[in-house]
């Protein structure tokens, strides 16, 4: 398979093989695609930031979306 990449991808991949050891392209690509695969791990910070939501939807503590972004699209947009 032949793979066309952007002069800033091709950096990019030279510069982890430079900083990281890989040996060539193509691991860098397959560790990418790797990581890929494994599911998101969250830090212990925003798991409590979501545990703190989560108790604030439950007590009824929140506002709807559409007011919210009503209210920015005035601050920041003029509308």
């Amino acid at each position: 398979m032949a793979i066309s990449l952007t002069a800033e991808t091709q950096k990019l991949i030279e510069d982890r093989m430079k900083r990281d050891g890989y040996p060539t392209p193509d691991d860098v690509v397959r560790a990418a695609m790797e990581l890929l695969d494994q599911p998101a791990e969250l830090d212990a910070e925003t798991l409590a930031a979501i545990d703190r939501a989560e108790e604030q939807i439950e007590r009824g503590e929140y506002r709807d979306w559409a007011e919210v972004s009503a209210e920015l699209r005035r601050k920041y947009l003029g509308k």
